[in-house]
């Protein structure tokens, strides 16, 4: 799994189907959880559930140039342009935050990771991470890494004729694909948090406490911890709000 921090791909852009295996390996995969390389004009014309032949994009990175920023006290938002369109990305206030920004400048190339949001039917990229493009020859890779991955994806749709990724559910669970590899009380408490998606801010901590079960409400904070970790939930207005991915 690629990671945020440093020396991973995420420093390095892209890297998705390197390592995947192939469904004849594994038809139960959890989640993709690799950072997918893409062009905003892909976002846009996505669906809900933005796929690339039918994978899954959970995490995604992108190239652009900075062209609009506006600041709240809870927010910033960026509008975000390359050669396939512009796109409106949002990055959440941490409090108490003691990491200096990192800066930004107007007309500029950015590269950003995050995840793919449907806001009242308008595309919009929340931000994991937002940084200034230092070198253009990063620009060049990010392309080319959206064209093998795009490439990557068909040959393996086409090789395995079904849906890459896919993953069996129980139609009487109540969990959908995201609880795959869950324990039952890890399912229980990301329900909780993913009921809570169309809010602005996603489910305070102890909200959650308040609509868990009584039997695991003592490890609601270590769950939570693993959620975060995997990359099932992340923080927004607060390190104590959640939403999930």
């Amino acid at each position: 799994m690629r990671t945020l921090g440093g020396n991973t791909d995420m420093d390095r852009g892209g890297g998705f189907l390197n390592d995947t295996p192939s469904l004849s390996e594994d038809k139960n995969l959890r989640r993709a959880q690799n950072i997918v390389p893409v062009m905003i004009g892909q976002i846009i014309r996505s669906s809900a559930d933005f796929q690339i032949w039918e994978i899954p994009v959970r995490m995604l990175t992108f190239i652009g140039i900075l062209r609009k920023v506006n600041e709240s006290t809870t927010k910033i938002t960026y509008d975000i342009e390359d050669e396939t369109g512009v796109i409106t990305t949002v990055r959440w206030l941490e409090v108490n935050k003691t990491i200096p920004e990192p800066t930004l400048e107007i007309n500029t190339y950015v590269r950003v990771y995050g995840l793919l949001r449907d806001q009242n039917g308008v595309k919009q990229v929340f931000i994991v991470r937002i940084l200034p493009l230092e070198d253009l020859n990063e620009l060049t890779n990010h392309l080319l890494e959206v064209t093998y991955t795009t490439v990557k994806a068909e040959q393996l749709f086409k090789a395995n004729n079904t849906p890459a990724f896919s993953v069996n559910v129980d139609d009487n669970s109540m969990f959908n694909n995201d609880c795959t590899g869950m324990t039952s009380e890890q399912a229980i408490v990301f329900k909780i948090i993913q009921a809570k998606n169309d809010t602005e801010c996603g489910i305070e901590r102890n909200d959650i406490k308040a609509l868990v079960p009584e039997r695991i409400l003592q490890d609601v904070d270590q769950i939570i911890h693993f959620l975060t970790s995997e990359g099932h939930i992340y923080t927004t207005r607060t390190d104590d709000h959640f939403k999930a991915t």
